[in-house]
């Protein structure tokens, strides 16, 4: 898979997980994809910190919701610090089967 282009609104969006790691917007991207694999942070790092930054509606404009589910993984659940959003993931991948 070859690197997708971002519009500088996507950038922004994904520029609120990145606070404190010193990734690009695209690699970013990249390791929740599943096309970068980095020891740290790993894929299910990258989706907890997705989950807990950015509102639902805002990630749905870079990533569909059915590809959202198949990187909702046991060890994305278990970096997810926030019970609803757990319970909320595990909600919309039941409906979305």
């Amino acid at each position: 898979m070859q690197q997708r282009q971002l519009t500088d609104e996507q950038r922004s969006i994904l520029r609120q997980c990145l606070w404190d790691l010193t990734l690009t917007p695209e690699d970013f991207l990249a390791i929740l994809e599943g096309r970068l694999v980095k020891k740290w942070p790993d894929q299910a790092f990258c989706v907890a910190r997705l989950l807990e930054s950015v509102n639902w509606f805002e990630i749905v404009e870079i990533i569909e919701p059915n590809a959202l589910c198949s990187f909702w993984s046991e060890a994305a659940k278990k970096k997810t610090r926030f019970k609803p959003l757990k319970e909320g993931m595990d909600f919309v991948c039941r409906v979305l089967q």
